[in-house]
């Protein structure tokens, strides 16, 4: 009896499936059928997201910092410096080409029924932007805006890297953990093992405060997915169903390629999806893409047997740089809201929205929720589109589609990672080996 209790009351029963679908099923209860209730359960979710917030960048400043500084420090491979960016470049363009040719051909603003055009017409007028409001009868006419392409490009240097930390600009962050880690492996060997030394162990000491947070995820999971059900608004979502039925389509079909990329370079699918199981719960229940990046640092590197060094490095910078969930919602939004509003984009404006898209994925780094749709303007900027108008739209429907896009980012992050990093292949028993990259 006495052994029974003991284990009824171990910590380890908190991280077992049984307590975490118990959570993401009170969650989901509460938020749907007793909304009166979210406010009890809210602060746990609001809590466990803070602290794990708070984990977030010592992390990646001590694994980016890292990893480049011992690349540095030892001369690192050039091919594999260029096969690392040639991915990178490649990925985002071809989500922001994804995004344009699904939004091209689904139409998610087209042919929608008088009823939807109303139900959004009067939602867009609440927005206190009454000559943005749509109308089914008159074509929106493009109004001229600045452009806030260069605005962004100057923002990525930080003037002040504390004032970066406290706001949360993750580009100005990257910047400076690139630049630092460059500085760390060009001093003197004798400072530069010390310094090493101390962004290691910054970089356990947090990666450890993770590990104990995961026995709170179930209450985690329960006051964050109870909070996000309760705000879905039903008459906005049945509006902007074709909308949201592309876009889950397009993160689902990249999620599933991303699978496959991830199979083809590990050998071991059943493996693989195992050990994607944490940063499936993380990002579902947070919709928030760097309280994923610990987890997903846990599973290439120990589930999936990647080495420790070239995954601190290439999965904070993946998570940073190939946001290609966004990147493919912004291409989809930006289309969606063209032909909300009537206007022909042509093969030029096509390239405008790739382009843009990739780059207001690149600048979501970091962000969740308003912050990061507000980079949607971005985009709908050099095209004359509303921004201020339709973001409300986006807003409201978030709580659905964003754990869907994280998940994107978070899986294809991890694939981005497994391509650039040499093939896993199975050694005798159940060692792992990676072969060299190939060319």
């Amino acid at each position: 009896m006495t052994n029974l209790n003991l284990k009824w009351f171990n910590l380890e029963a908190l991280k077992s499936p049984w307590a975490i679908l118990l959570g993401i099923c009170s969650g989901v209860y509460i938020g749907f059928f007793k909304p009166e209730y979210v406010g009890i359960v809210s602060p746990m979710g609001v809590i466990y997201l803070n602290i794990l917030k708070m984990c977030i960048l010592p992390i990646l400043i001590s694994a980016i910092a890292l990893s480049i500084g011992r690349l540095k420090s030892g001369h690192g491979d050039t091919s594999f410096m260029k096969r690392m960016m040639l991915v990178f470049a490649g990925s985002v363009l071809i989500a922001g080409l994804v995004g344009v040719s699904v939004g091209v051909l689904g139409g998610p603003g087209s042919s929608l029924d008088s009823n939807a055009m109303s139900t959004l017409g009067s939602i867009v007028q609440s927005s206190n932007e009454p000559d943005l409001e749509i109308s089914i009868f008159t074509p929106y006419k493009a109004l001229n805006d600045k452009d806030m392409l260069k605005d962004f490009l100057y923002g990525i240097v930080p003037s002040n890297i504390f004032h970066a930390l406290s706001t949360g600009s993750m580009l100005n962050i990257l910047f400076f953990s690139i630049l630092f880690g460059l500085a760390v492996g060009s001093i003197k060997k004798e400072a530069s093992e010390h310094m090493l030394a101390t962004l290691d162990a910054i970089y356990v000491s947090f990666t450890q405060v993770v590990n104990w947070l995961m026995y709170l995820l179930p209450f985690g999971l329960c006051g964050l997915l109870a909070s996000n059900f309760s705000q879905v608004g039903i008459d906005v979502v049945l509006s902007m169903l074709k909308f949201i039925t592309i876009a889950l389509c397009s993160f689902v079909v990249l999620i599933i390629l991303s699978v496959i990329v991830l199979r083809i370079r590990t050998g071991n699918f059943i493996k693989t999806a195992k050990a994607f199981k944490e940063p499936v719960l993380i990002a579902f229940a947070t919709a928030n893409s760097l309280a994923c990046l610990p987890a997903s640092l846990n599973t290439m590197q120990k589930e999936l047997g990647y080495d420790k060094e070239n995954v601190d490095l290439l999965v904070p910078l993946t998570f940073s740089l190939c946001r290609i969930g966004p990147t493919v919602y912004f291409a989809l939004a930006t289309i969606f809201v063209a032909q909300l509003y009537e206007v022909d984009l042509g093969v030029s404006e096509l390239l405008i929205v790739v382009l843009g898209s990739v780059l207001a994925g690149v600048a979501t780094a970091g962000s969740s929720g308003i912050a990061l749709l507000s980079m949607l303007a971005i985009v709908l900027a050099p095209l004359g589109l509303p921004f201020e108008a339709v973001i409300i739209l986006f807003i409201v429907i978030d709580p659905i589609v964003a754990p869907f896009r994280v998940f994107t980012i978070v899986v294809s992050a991890c694939a981005v990672t497994a391509m650039i990093m040499p093939k896993l292949e199975k050694e005798s028993g159940n060692e792992r080996i990676e072969l060299p990259i190939e060319s």
